[in-house]
C-alpha cells in the first residue's frame, strides 16, 4: 500500500515539476523575466474613484473663460449616466479618462464640479504592481497645486511621490524645490503648474529619474518607489486668473474647474523577475490590453507576485531573479522520508550558505535536517539505502542518553569518550567561535575540538601566535599584520591586536609616527654636487621659481667640463648594506655623455664588516642620456654604517662620434638608494616575495628617483614607511632649524620642514640662491642688478653683489660718484665748470660761471662770450637793456657782431628794440621802468599779433578783434554771432524771423545767445533757430509764437495737431479744431449726444449751425432757430421776406437807447438801496474821522510849548501852499486830459456820422429799387407799431419803468439834500477844531522832536547847521537836516543800505542755488538715461525669456510626439532594431550631443511611420536649444552691463544727493538772511514808533511835516522788504523744487533698485530656464529609457 502511495506522490511531484519547467521560448529559462508594461487603467475603470464630478445630481452649467461674454458658449454637464456619443454626450465621469483608442479622444473627458478646489482621484489595484510613470492630459488649466501619492499596503499608509505648484513657496512652504539629489527625494516642481498651455497641458511623473544609475533594482529604497497597491492624485488649488472663488456671483465659479482628457498609469505585474506573464486575479474578467495582477510564476516560486518559494522548495532563501541569475527556489532533500519542509536561516548560515531547508515531520523513524538520522532507540540498518523506508530499525540494547548506534557502541554527535559513565559519553566543551561549524565539533575519543584555521587550544578558544580577535570569521582569528619596520616583532595583543611599536611609532600596526618625527623617503641620502670637492669646475647657482617646482635639489649645479672629477664625501649611513648610487644631472648638450666613471674609495686600515665580505666592484661606468635627469649605476655598492667613503666621479669622455670644443654638463647631486630587496620586508618567504612583486608592480622605486615626485600610492607609501623604519630602527626626529623654519614639526613623509621665505633645505637651514643673511625672518633677496653684477648671487652675510667693472653699490645698481652711463660707467666731462653729472645721461649738474649745456659748454641765458676764444673765455652778462638780476633784462641771449664788434640782443618773445626796451606788437606794458614787463595782450588769439594797433600797448585792451569776436579781451562773439570766441569759432546767428522775438531783431537779423546760439524764441517756439513749434502747438506763422493745440484728450487720437491749421485728429463722432465739438453739420455736447443742424437751406448763410445751441446762421432778413421764418424788420412769407419801411429802424434805435438808459437808472437805484447815499463819500468821511482823532490826541498832549506853534503853523501853511501848487499842476494835467478826451469824443462822433452816412447810402440804394423800398416801408411800419406799443406801455403803465424811474429820482434828490446838510455841519465842526489846534501849536515846544527829526532845533542863537522845525535858509526854504546830521532820514538810509546788502546776499545765494539746481538737473538727466538703458536691457531680457519659453514648449511637443509613437502599435522587430542601436549610443548631455543622437536615430527609424517628422523637429529643436543657450549667455552679459550702468546711475544719484544737501544748506542760509532782514525792518518800525508823542494839539502839524519823508522812507523800506520777501519766496520755491527733485531722485533710485531686483530675478529666470533645458535633456534620456523598455517588452514576445 505504501508503495502505491509513494508512486502516486512521485507522479504528482513529477507533473508539478514539468509544469514548472519553462518553455524553450520563455525568457524565464535564461534568467530574470518580466511581464509586459502597459496602462494599468485599462480594464480597471471600476477601480478608479474621484471625489467630485459635475452633473451627478442633475445638469450643471459651466463656461469657458474666453467665451464668458457670450452666454451661448456656456455648456451643460450631465453625468447621471455613462458617456454615450449619441444618447448622453454631456457625461463627464471619471471613466472617460481611461484610454479607449477612440478616433477622437478630445470628445470625452472627466470634469469636476464648478469652483471645487480639493479634488482627489484614486486608483485601487487588486495586487502589487510595478509602477513606472504617470501621464495626465488636462483639457483646461493644469492645477495650480497638486501632489501624487502612493500606497503599498492597500491604502493603510501613504507616501508622497512629488508635489507640483505654480508657487511652491506659497502652496508647500516646507517642501524643498530641488534639484533632485537622490532618486527618492521628495521635492516641489513648478514645471507642470503654469497657466500655459491653457488646454492639452500634460503632467508627467516618472518613479525613477533616468538621470540616476540604479545599481540594485531590488534594494528597499528602489522597491519602495516602484511597488504600489494604490495611487492617488490630490488637486488642491485652481488657477482662477485673479478671480475670487468666494465671490457669490454665479458666473465666477462657472469658469473654474478641473477637466482631464486622459490619464495613463504605466506599469506591469510585479513578479520579482520570476514571471513573464500574468493572469487575472480571482474571478475578474479581463479586457483586451489589460495588465493583469496574478503572476504566472516560474523558478519554483508562488504567490500573487511570486514573492515566496513553493512548498518543498525551501532549501535556499527566496530571492528575486536578477539578470542571468534565476535565483530559483531549490527542492528540499528529505531522502523520501518527508514531503514537507521549511527554511531556517540559522541552519543556512551555519552550512556556509549552502542549504537551509529543514524537513518537517520525518517519517519512518527518521529525524534531522534531511531526515538522515534515526530517532532515539532506533539505529540505521547498514545494508539498506538511506531512502529505504526501513532504514531505521528499533534498537535491541540498553541505551544511554549520550550514546547511539545499533549496538549503542558510539557517542552521539557533540559528545566523546564512550565509557561506563551513567550518560555514556561526555559533552564537547568547544568554543563555538573557534570551532568548525560542520560535523562533530570534537574528537570522539579525546574530546579535542576541531579548530578553525587560525584557532588553537583544546577547546578552540585561543588564536594562534601572531593572530588576534577570536570571532565568527571563517578562519576564526585575524593576523596581527604588524608593520615589519615599525613594530618590534609580529606579536600582538590577542584581544586588541595592538603590536609592540618601536620608539616614536604608534598605531595598531605601528604604521604611524608621532608628531615631530618622520619616515625617510628612498632618496633620503642626497649629496649635493656644489658641496663636493673639485678642480676646474664651477658652481652654477639657480634661484627657485615661484610658479613651478624646482627640478633640482640644493642651491644649484656643478658645471663639470670634460675630463674633470667630482669627489663626494659619503657619511651618515643608516645601515651596513648594499646601496644603488644614482647621479642626478641636467644635460647641456644634445648627445649622450658616453663615459662617466664612478669609483668608491674605502677608508684605509679597516676591515669589511660581516655584511660586506663579498667582493664588490668599486669602479663602475655609466652614461648620461640627454633625455633623462638621473642615471643609476649598473651594480650596487656595499657600504658600512659608521664609515666615511669618497665617491670619485670622473667625466673622461663626452662623445666618441660627436665633436664639441668644450663639452660641459650640470651635475645636481648623487643619491644613495638602499637595496630594499635585501631587507626582511622583501626576503624570507612567499609573502615577502609577493610584497616585492607588488613593490615592483607599482614602480615604487622609480617614483622616488626623480626630483619632482609623482604622488605616492598608498601601497608604495606603506612599503617605504616600513623600509625607513627598518633602516633607522624607528622614526627619524625632525631637525627643523628654529630660525629658518615656521614650526618644529616637519612633514611625516620625508621630513621636510616648513621653511621661512627664501630658505631651503630639508631642515630649513640654508638660504636659497640669490638670497643672504639667514635669520629669524628668513633670508633677504640679493636683488643684484642684472646689468651691473656678474651674477644674481651675493655674499651670504653682507649681501654684497659681485659688480662688473665700473659698477658700484651693494646691488651693483649704479656708477661710482662723478661717473655716469651704467653699466658702462665713465667719468663726468663738464669743461671744468662742474664735477657732478646725471648718472644716466651724463648731463652736467650745477654748472659754474654762468655756463650751461650738457657739458657746461655754453653760456646760460642772459650771458655771452667770444666764441673765437673758446670755452676758456668767461661768460659776460647781456645788457638788454640791463644785465641779469636787474629785473630789466628782456633778451634770451646776445652775441657780438663779427663785423661791428657790437653786442646784438636776441630779444625774448614780446620785446623789440636794439636793447629790447620796447614791447613788440601784440604785447603791452612799460619795460623801461623798474619791474616793468611786456605781457601778451589777452585777446584769446583773436587779434593779429603782427599788427601794432591790434591792442593798446600800455593797457593791453584789445582794439581790433578778429573772427567776429568782441569785448575787452575778444572773449565773446559779436552781436549776431555765437560760439566760443576763445577757439575762434564764432558763427552767424541763423534765427527764423517768424519764430523769433522781434525785439532782438534788426534789419532782418536777430541776435542770439552768444555762447549757445539759441535764438530768442516766441512763446511755444522751440529749436536753436526758433524754426519749429514745440510739441502739441501750431501756427508758427502767426508772428506771435505757437499756440497750444488743446486737443481733447479723449476725443482725439493724439495731443498733436496740424502745424498750419491747428486741426486735431478727431475720433469718429467728434469735430471742431480741438475735437471738443460735434462733427461738421452737428451740434450739442459730444459727451452726451450730437444732433444734426437741420437748417433750412433756403435761409442759411452757412450749412454749419452753432455748435453749442444748434441755432442756424441765417442770411439777412431770415430768423428762427432753423432759419425758416422772416426776421425782425422784415415782412412776408418765408422764404419771400421783404424789409420793412425805413422809419421802423429809426424808431427801433430810439426805443433801444431809451431802454438801455432806463436799465442803467434802475441799476443805480438798486445800488443806492443796498449801500446808501453816503457810500461814495465813505472813504472821505473815514479819512476825516481819522484826522480828527489824531488832532484830538495832539491837543491832549501838553508837553509842547506854545512858542513854537506859530512857527510850526507857518511851516504847515507853506506846505499847504506847495500842495496847492501841486494841485494846480494836477488840475492843469486834468484839463489837458479832458481836452484830449473831448477831441477823442469828437473823432468818435465823426466816425459815427460817417457810419450813419454809409448806412444811409445803403438804404438809399435799397430804396431806389421799388421792391426794396416797399420792403423797407413794411418793415419800418411793423417796427414803428411795435415801438409805439412799447413806448406807450413804458409811459402809461402804472408800473412802467419811466414812472418808477421818476419816483427813484425824487427819492435820490431828497437823500442828497439831507446828506449835504449833514456834511456841511460836520465840516464846520472840523474847521473849529483846526483853529483850536492851531492856537495850541503856537504855544507848544517842538525842540526835542526837531532834534530827532532834523538833527537840530531853532534857539536864541538861531538855527544851527542842521536846522530844525521852523528854520528857514537864506533862499527862503525850510532847513531840516544836512551833512553830518543824525536825522530820521539818515537812520532810515542806513537801514535801507543794510536791506540792500541783504538783498544782494540773497541774490548771491539764489545764484548758487541755481547752479546747484543745474547740477541736480544734470544728475536727473543721467539717472533718466540710466533708467532708459535699464528698461531697454530688461526688455531684451524679457524677449530672451519669451524665446526660452517658446523653445521649451516646442521641446515638450517633441517629447509628446515621441511618447505617442512609443504607445502606438508598431512593428516590434523594427522597434527592437531601433532600440538596439539607441542603446549603443552614449547619453547626450549637451545640445550638440543631442543633435548627433538625433541624426543617428533618423538613420535607423526612417522606415517607421511618422518618425521622420518627429526626428526633423528634434534636430530643429536641438539647433534652437543651442541658439537659446547662446542668447542666454548674451543676455547674461547684457545684464552684467546693465548692472554696471546701474552702479554708475547709483553714483550719479549719490552725487545728486550731495548736491541737494548743499542746496539745502544754501537755502537755510538764505532763510537766515531773510529772517535777519525782517528783524531789521521790525527794529526800524519799533524805532519809528518809539518817537515820543507830543501834546495832541501839535501832533497834527508835526505829522504833516514828517509825513512826506516818513512815507518816502517807509515806501523804500516796503519796496526792499517786498524784494526780500520775493527773494524769500523764490528761495522757498527753489527749496521746494529741490525737495521735489530729491523726492523724484529718490523715486528713481527706488526704481533703479527695482530694476536691479528685476535684473536679479531675470538672472534667476535664466538659471531656471537653463535648468528646464537640463530637464528637457533628461526627458530625452527618458525617451531612450522607454526605447530600452520597448526592447525588454518585445524581446519577451513569442
Amino acid at each position: 500500500m505504501w508503495i502505491l502511495q509513494i508512486t502516486a506522490l512521485t507522479i504528482s511531484i513529477a507533473l508539478h515539476t514539468l509544469a514548472q519547467v519553462p518553455d524553450h521560448n520563455d525568457k524565464c529559462a535564461e534568467g530574470s523575466c518580466y511581464p509586459a508594461t502597459g496602462d494599468l487603467l485599462i480594464g480597471r475603470a471600476h477601480r478608479l474613484a474621484v471625489s467630485s464630478t459635475c452633473g451627478l445630481d442633475g445638469p450643471d452649467r459651466f463656461c469657458i473663460v474666453s467665451h464668458l461674454q457670450d452666454e451661448t458658449d456656456c455648456f451643460e454637464c450631465d453625468s447621471r449616466r455613462m458617456y454615450n456619443e449619441f444618447t448622453n454626450p454631456n457625461s463627464h465621469t471619471i471613466e472617460n479618462v481611461v484610454t479607449t483608442f477612440a478616433p477622437n479622444r478630445l470628445k470625452t473627458w472627466w470634469q469636476s464640479e464648478n469652483g471645487v478646489e480639493n479634488v482627489t482621484i484614486q486608483l485601487d489595484l487588486e495586487a502589487e504592481f510595478h509602477f513606472t510613470h504617470l501621464i495626465m492630459t488636462f483639457k483646461t488649466f493644469r492645477p495650480a497645486a497638486m501632489l501624487i501619492e502612493r500606497s503599498a499596503d492597500y491604502g493603510r499608509s501613504w507616501q508622497v511621490y512629488r508635489y507640483y505648484a505654480f508657487h511652491c513657496t506659497e502652496s508647500y512652504p516646507h517642501v524643498p524645490q530641488g534639484p533632485i539629489r537622490k532618486v527618492d527625494d521628495v521635492i516641489c516642481d513648478s514645471r507642470y503648474s503654469g497657466i500655459e498651455p491653457s488646454t492639452e497641458g500634460e503632467v508627467i511623473f516618472r518613479a525613477l529619474d533616468p538621470a540616476f544609475k540604479i545599481p540594485d533594482p531590488y534594494s528597499p529604497r528602489i522597491q519602495n518607489l516602484l511597488k504600489i497597491t494604490n495611487l492617488r492624485i490630490r488637486m488642491e488649488k485652481l488657477h482662477t486668473l485673479g478671480d475670487d472663488l468666494f465671490d457669490d456671483r454665479e458666473g465666477v465659479k462657472k469658469k473654474y474647474y478641473y477637466t482631464l482628457y486622459d490619464m495613463v498609469v504605466r506599469g506591469n505585474c510585479f513578479c520579482y523577475g520570476h514571471a513573464s506573464k500574468c493572469a487575472p486575479v480571482g474571478n475578474e474578467a479581463g479586457v483586451e490590453g489589460m495588465v493583469h495582477g496574478h503572476c504566472m510564476c516560474n523558478h519554483h516560486t508562488t504567490g500573487l507576485n511570486c514573492e515566496e518559494c513553493e512548498d518543498f522548495y525551501q532549501d535556499l532563501p527566496w530571492r528575486p531573479a536578477v539578470g542571468r541569475e534565476t535565483n530559483a527556489c531549490k527542492r528540499c532533500e528529505c531522502n523520501h522520508h518527508s514531503y514537507s519542509c521549511h527554511f531556517d536561516m540559522a541552519v543556512y548560515l551555519s552550512s556556509g550558505n549552502r542549504s537551509g531547508g529543514v524537513c518537517d515531520d520525518c517519517q519512518h523513524n527518521t529525524e534531522g535536517q534531511w531526515c538522515e538520522n534515526c530517532k532515539p532507540f532506533y539505529y540505521r540498518h547498514p545494508g539498506r539505502n538511506i531512502r529505504d523506508p526501513r532504514i531505521c530499525e528499533p534498537c535491541d540494547c540498553d541505551p544511554r542518553a549520550n550514546v547511539e548506534g545499533q549496538r549503542c557502541d558510539h557517542c552521539k554527535k557533540r559528545h566523546y569518550g564512550l565509557s561506563d559513565d551513567p550518560l555514556g559519553c561526555r559533552s564537547c566543551s568547544c568554543n563555538p567561535l573557534g570551532t568548525l561549524p560542520a560535523g562533530s565539533p570534537c574528537d570522539i575519543q579525546t574530546g579535542s575540538c576541531y579548530c578553525k584555521r587560525l584557532v588553537t587550544g583544546r577547546n578552540c578558544d585561543q588564536c594562534l601566535p601572531q593572530h588576534w580577535g577570536l570571532s565568527n570569521d571563517m578562519d576564526g582569528c585575524r593576523p596581527c599584520d604588524c608593520d615589519v619596520g615599525g613594530a618590534l616583532n609580529n606579536n600582538c595583543s590577542r584581544e586588541t591586536g595592538q603590536c609592540a611599536c618601536k620608539k616614536h611609532m604608534f598605531g595598531r600596526r605601528c604604521d604611524q609616527v608621532h608628531s615631530g618625527y618622520y619616515f625617510a623617503a628612498l632618496d633620503h641620502y642626497i649629496y649635493e654636487a656644489e658641496d663636493a670637492s673639485f678642480g676646474a669646475v664651477s658652481v652654477t647657482f639657480r634661484p627657485s621659481s615661484l610658479d613651478r617646482k624646482p627640478t633640482w635639489t640644493g642651491k644649484g649645479f656643478a658645471n663639470v667640463p670634460e675630463g674633470e672629477t667630482l669627489r663626494f664625501n659619503i657619511y651618515n649611513l643608516p645601515r651596513s648594506m648594499e646601496y644603488n648610487l644614482m647621479i642626478r644631472y641636467e644635460p647641456l648638450l644634445p648627445d649622450e655623455w658616453e663615459q662617466v666613471v664612478v669609483q668608491i674609495e674605502r677608508p684605509r686600515g679597516t676591515y669589511p664588516a660581516a655584511h660586506c665580505t663579498s667582493t664588490y666592484n668599486d669602479e663602475q661606468t655609466v652614461s648620461l642620456h640627454p633625455g633623462s635627469r638621473y642615471a643609476v649605476l649598473p651594480g650596487p655598492v656595499c657600504l658600512e654604517k659608521g664609515q666615511n667613503y669618497t665617491a670619485k666621479i670622473s667625466f673622461p669622455q663626452y662623445s666618441s662620434y660627436s665633436y664639441h670644443s668644450s663639452p660641459h654638463t650640470l651635475v645636481d647631486s648623487i643619491v644613495l638608494l638602499p637595496e630594499v630587496q635585501d631587507l626582511d620586508l622583501f626576503s624570507g618567504g612567499p609573502q615577502q616575495r609577493e610584497d616585492w612583486e607588488m613593490f615592483q608592480k607599482y614602480r615604487c622605486m622609480e617614483r622616488s628617483q626623480s626630483v619632482i615626485k609623482i604622488p605616492l600610492m598608498d601601497i608604495c607609501r606603506d612599503y617605504i614607511f616600513s623600509v625607513s623604519a627598518l633602516l633607522h630602527n624607528g622614526a627619524l626626529e625632525c631637525k627643523c632649524d628654529p630660525q629658518g623654519s615656521l614650526s618644529t614639526v616637519c612633514d611625516n613623509i620625508g621630513g621636510q620642514c616648513q621653511c621661512r621665505p627664501n630658505v631651503l633645505g630639508r631642515n630649513c637651514n640654508t638660504c636659497a640662491p640669490a638670497t643672504y643673511l639667514f635669520g629669524p625672518s628668513g633670508c633677504r633677496p640679493c636683488d643684484c642688478n642684472p646689468l651691473g653684477s656678474q651674477n644674481l648671487f651675493c655674499h651670504p652675510t653682507t649681501g654684497q653683489c659681485l659688480c662688473v667693472s665700473g659698477a658700484y653699490g651693494q646691488q651693483c645698481g649704479n656708477c661710482k660718484p662723478n661717473h655716469w652711463g651704467f653699466p658702462q660707467c665713465q667719468p663726468c666731462f663738464c669743461n671744468g665748470n662742474s664735477e657732478q653729472c646725471h648718472p644716466v645721461t651724463g648731463e652736467c649738474l650745477n654748472c659754474r660761471g654762468h655756463t650751461t649745456g650738457h657739458n657746461c659748454e655754453r653760456c646760460e641765458s642772459g650771458y655771452h662770450r667770444n666764441t673765437l676764444l673758446g670755452s676758456s673765455e668767461p661768460c659776460r652778462p647781456c645788457m638788454c637793456p640791463n644785465g641779469p638780476g636787474s629785473g630789466m633784462q628782456f633778451a634770451e641771449s646776445c652775441y657780438q657782431n663779427f663785423n661791428s664788434l657790437q653786442m646784438v640782443c636776441v630779444c625774448s618773445s614780446g620785446y623789440k628794440g636794439p636793447k629790447c626796451e620796447e614791447c613788440a606788437s601784440g604785447y603791452y606794458g612799460n619795460p623801461q621802468v623798474p619791474g616793468g614787463r611786456c605781457h601778451p595782450c589777452q585777446c584769446n588769439r583773436n587779434i593779429n599779433m603782427q599788427d601794432p594797433e591790434s591792442c593798446d600797448a600800455r593797457t593791453g585792451a584789445c582794439l581790433k578783434c578778429l573772427f567776429h569776436s568782441d569785448g575787452n579781451a575778444c572773449q565773446y562773439c559779436s552781436r549776431g554771432y555765437y560760439g566760443d570766441a576763445r577757439t575762434q569759432n564764432c558763427r552767424r546767428c541763423m534765427c527764423h524771423l517768424v519764430g523769433s522775438s522781434r525785439q532782438r531783431c534788426v534789419d532782418g537779423l536777430c541776435e542770439c545767445d552768444r555762447v549757445s546760439g539759441q535764438c530768442p524764441c516766441l512763446p511755444g517756439v522751440v529749436g536753436q533757430h526758433c524754426d519749429r513749434c514745440a510739441p502739441n502747438t501750431w501756427n508758427i506763422n502767426s508772428g506771435k509764437g505757437c499756440q497750444p493745440c488743446q486737443c481733447h484728450p479723449e476725443h482725439s487720437y493724439t495731443s498733436s495737431c496740424d502745424l498750419l491749421t491747428g486741426q486735431c485728429s478727431c475720433k469718429p463722432g467728434f469735430g471742431g479744431r480741438t475735437c471738443e465739438e460735434c462733427r461738421e453739420l452737428f451740434w450739442g455736447n459730444p459727451e452726451v449726444q450730437c444732433h444734426a443742424c437741420n437748417c433750412d437751406p433756403r435761409g442759411i448763410a452757412t450749412q454749419q449751425c452753432n455748435m453749442m445751441t444748434g441755432e442756424c446762421v441765417c442770411v439777412e432778413g431770415v430768423a428762427g432757430r432753423r432759419c425758416d421764418s422772416c426776421g425782425r424788420g422784415y415782412v412776408g412769407t418765408f422764404p419771400d421776406c421783404e424789409a420793412c419801411h425805413l422809419c421802423f429802424r429809426e424808431w427801433d434805435v430810439n426805443v433801444g437807447e431809451l431802454t438801455n438808459h432806463t436799465q442803467r437808472l434802475v441799476d443805480t437805484v438798486e445800488e443806492i438801496k443796498e449801500t446808501g447815499v453816503a457810500t461814495p463819500y465813505k472813504d472821505i468821511i473815514s479819512s476825516l474821522d481819522d484826522e480828527t482823532k489824531q488832532l484830538r490826541q495832539i491837543l491832549e498832549d501838553d508837553k509842547f510849548l506854545s512858542s513854537d506853534l506859530s512857527e510850526t503853523a507857518s511851516l504847515l501853511r507853506k506846505s499847504m501852499d506847495r500842495s496847492v501848487t501841486d494841485l494846480e499842476k494836477v488840475s492843469a494835467d486834468h484839463q489837458q486830459a479832458v481836452e484830449n478826451l473831448k477831441s477823442l469824443t469828437e473823432e468818435a462822433q465823426n466816425l459815427q456820422e460817417i457810419s450813419s452816412d454809409k448806412q444811409q447810402q445803403v438804404l438809399n440804394i435799397k430804396h431806389s429799387d421799388p421792391r426794396g423800398a416797399a420792403d423797407s416801408i413794411r418793415e419800418y411800419y411793423r417796427e414803428s407799431g411795435e415801438a409805439e406799443f412799447r413806448v406807450n406801455q413804458a409811459v402809461s403803465d402804472p408800473e412802467s419803468t419811466v414812472k418808477e424811474s421818476a419816483q427813484i429820482r425824487k427819492a435820490a434828490e431828497a437823500k442828497l439834500d439831507s446828506t449835504e446838510k449833514e456834511f456841511n455841519l460836520k465840516h464846520q465842526l472840523h474847521l473849529q477844531r483846526l483853529d483850536k489846534i492851531g492856537s495850541e501849536l503856537d504855544s507848544a515846544d517842538l525842540s526835542r522832536l526837531s532834534h530827532q527829526v532834523c538833527g537840530g532845533a531853532s534857539g536864541l542863537d538861531g538855527c544851527g547847521n542842521c536846522g530844525g522845525l521852523g528854520c528857514v535858509s537864506e533862499d527862503g526854504t525850510s532847513q531840516c537836516g544836512g551833512e553830518g546830521c543824525e536825522t530820521i532820514v539818515t537812520r532810515y538810509q542806513k537801514v535801507l543800505n543794510e536791506a540792500k546788502n541783504s538783498d544782494q546776499e540773497v541774490l548771491h545765494a539764489l545764484r548758487e542755488v541755481d547752479e546747484l539746481n543745474k547740477m541736480v538737473s544734470d544728475a536727473r538727466g543721467r539717472a533718466d538715461e540710466a533708467k532708459l538703458n535699464a528698461q531697454d536691457v530688461l526688455l531684451r531680457a524679457n524677449q530672451s525669456k519669451a524665446r526660452v519659453e517658446q523653445t521649451n514648449e516646442e521641446l515638450r511637443d517633441l517629447i509628446h510626439q515621441i511618447r505617442d509613437f512609443l504607445t502606438n502599435e508598431t512593428d516590434p522587430k523594427r522597434i527592437e532594431e531601433v532600440a538596439d542601436e539607441v542603446m549603443k549610443l552614449s547619453l547626450p548631455v549637451s545640445p550638440g550631443a543631442l543633435k548627433n543622437v538625433t541624426t543617428e536615430i533618423r538613420q535607423h527609424v526612417a522606415r517607421l511611420t511618422q518618425v521622420e517628422d518627429i526626428l526633423t523637429q528634434t534636430a530643429e529643436n536641438a539647433h534652437t536649444a543651442e541658439r537659446l543657450l547662446q542668447e542666454a549667455q548674451a543676455a547674461n552679459e547684457t545684464a552684467t552691463a546693465l548692472k554696471q550702468a546701474t552702479d554708475e546711475a547709483k553714483e550719479t544719484l549719490e552725487d545728486t544727493e550731495r548736491a541737494q544737501t548743499a542746496a539745502g544748506e544754501k537755502l537755510k542760509e538764505v532763510e537766515r538772511d531773510v529772517n535777519q532782514t525782517k528783524q531789521q525792518i521790525t527794529d526800524v518800525s519799533i524805532y519809528t514808533f518809539k518817537i515820543p508823542m507830543r501834546p495832541l494839539n501839535i501832533i497834527s502839524e508835526i505829522d504833516s511835516l514828517v509825513q512826506p519823508k516818513y512815507q518816502l522812507a517807509n515806501g523804500l523800506i516796503d519796496q526792499k522788504a517786498a524784494g526780500v520777501v520775493d527773494a524769500r519766496q523764490k528761495a522757498e520755491k527753489l527749496r521746494q523744487e529741490a525737495k521735489d527733485l530729491l523726492i523724484d531722485a529718490t523715486s528713481k533710485l527706488q526704481r533703479l533698485r527695482e530694476l536691479e531686483r528685476s535684473f536679479v530675478l531675470n538672472q534667476h529666470i535664466l538659471v531656471e530656464k537653463a535648468q528646464e533645458l537640463d530637464g528637457l535633456e533628461n526627458e530625452a534620456r527618458d525617451v531612450l529609457q522607454e526605447l530600452s523598455q520597448k526592447i525588454t517588452i518585445y524581446s519577451t514576445c513569442a
